[in-house]
């Protein structure tokens, strides 16, 4: 059994994100992928974001055409930040013997070695490191020894701070969100600009 982990704050999930999932998931041909939204991030205990319980509905809303796509909000309901050797080693515990895949893009892997607990993350997942368009993957100097895969995916000129900017501007958002993560975030409000 082989699952890949698809982390990030998804504020909002957007197109590009499903992109990606979906060449992964052709890629790497895991037998699931997690998308884990994000608690408190330890690194950016400052950061405002929409609040989790809609963070993860416009996941739902996002991945729900694919089976193989599911959602773990276990970060979400952890008290205190969220560290990522954590949610691994309660992934490595509750799936034994199963192939831990963690996806990351290359600014995540640049700053690995900062991580909690770096060599738990290490030693338990492959690292699937997603380089910027026509740069090189660089190993960053103190990371442990890991496996390492390098995917490399077209290009998606597609960010959630565009997103966020456009609600606040507001334009039309479901070419970047899609038709069912537009109308959620319209009918919830979110992003709007504060009067």
């Amino acid at each position: 059994m082989k699952l890949a982990i698809f982390g990030g704050s998804f504020d909002p999930p957007h197109l590009g994100h499903l992109a990606f999932a979906r060449f992964a998931l052709d890629a790497l041909a895991p037998d699931r992928m997690v998308w884990l939204p994000a608690g408190r991030q330890w690194q950016k205990p400052d950061q405002i974001m929409a609040a989790a319980v809609h963070r993860a509905g416009m996941i739902k809303q996002l991945i729900a055409s694919e089976p193989r796509f599911v959602i773990d909000e276990r970060e979400l309901h952890r008290r205190g930040p969220s560290f990522t050797a954590d949610t691994l080693r309660e992934f490595a515990s509750q799936n034994a013997g199963t192939e831990l895949m963690f996806l990351i893009g290359q600014d995540q892997y640049a700053r690995l070695p900062s991580w909690y607990q770096v060599e738990t993350i290490t030693t338990l997942a492959t690292l699937v490191v997603v380089p910027r368009a026509g740069e090189a993957v660089v190993t960053p100097p103190g990371l442990p020894a890991h496996r390492l895969q390098v995917l490399d995916l077209p290009e998606i000129p597609l960010s959630s701070t565009a997103v966020r900017d456009a609600v606040a501007h507001g334009e039309d958002i479901s070419p970047m969100v899609g038709a069912e993560v537009a109308s959620y975030i319209a009918s919830h409000r979110l992003y709007e600009k504060k009067h």
